[in-house]
């Protein structure tokens, strides 16, 4: 698998993404974005004052491989980064770390956007733009709700409602299919009554975050 980041529509400045790659302004002046790699820094052709600086060791935003696909994490972004895919829309703030597997958009700046690219062995995108396959969807969502639920009761409930659309939309003949439909509707009633009943909070706690984490694996494997 290989992974790149590069800005919108220039090749030419194609980083790739073996290692840790560091996103961030320059602080000379210049407003010039760069990409720093185990290699050096890339000037990706870009310039806006917007996009965060580097503290001392620490890079605003951060991609990193994984197994599968590519990680982005907000280390210290001043501005929330942005992910775009042609299925979802997501937002990260300081702290917050998402996962992407297939072509994305990353917004650093108010000005700056960059692709993210995931390639098979052979070189192709992972998926065809606009073809997106259930197993491909399958994965966005799990991931969508793993992030989630270390976010909010309401982004969680969001995520659950569209992995509820994404079951219903893509049936499967086996019992693991009905047990996990049942599954996310149980979880779906439990969340309303934590958003508005006497037990009302904001966030999930740590036995929450395990029980959806291995609903999202349980939906992955469901769909591979």
């Amino acid at each position: 698998m290989n992974r790149y980041v590069l800005p919108t529509d220039a090749d030419d400045r194609r980083v790739q993404i073996s290692d840790p790659v560091g996103i961030y302004r320059v602080g000379d002046g210049s407003y010039t974005i760069v990409a720093e790699t185990a290699d050096g820094l890339v000037d990706l052709g870009v310039k806006d004052a917007t996009v965060s600086r580097k503290t001392g060791d620490r890079v605003p935003v951060e991609l990193a491989p994984t197994s599968r696909g590519i990680t982005v994490r907000n280390n210290a972004s001043t501005n929330p980064v942005t992910l775009r895919t042609n299925l979802t829309e997501q937002q990260l703030s300081t702290g917050e770390t998402a996962t992407v597997v297939d072509d994305c958009r990353i917004e650093v700046g108010i000005g700056v956007e960059l692709q993210a690219t995931v390639e098979d062995k052979n070189g192709s995108p992972s998926t065809a733009a606009g073809a997106v396959t259930p197993t491909r969807h399958a994965n966005l969502l799990a991931d969508q709700l793993r992030t989630a639920s270390t976010q909010s009761v309401t982004d969680t409930r969001q995520a659950v409602s569209e992995l509820n659309s994404f079951l219903t939309a893509h049936p499967l003949d086996n019992t693991e299919y009905d047990r996990l439909c049942e599954k996310l509707q149980q979880i779906a009633t439990r969340l309303e009554a934590k958003s508005t009943g006497i037990h009302q909070t904001e966030t999930l706690d740590a036995e929450w975050q395990r029980e959806l984490e291995l609903v999202s694996d349980r939906i992955e494997r469901l769909y591979e």
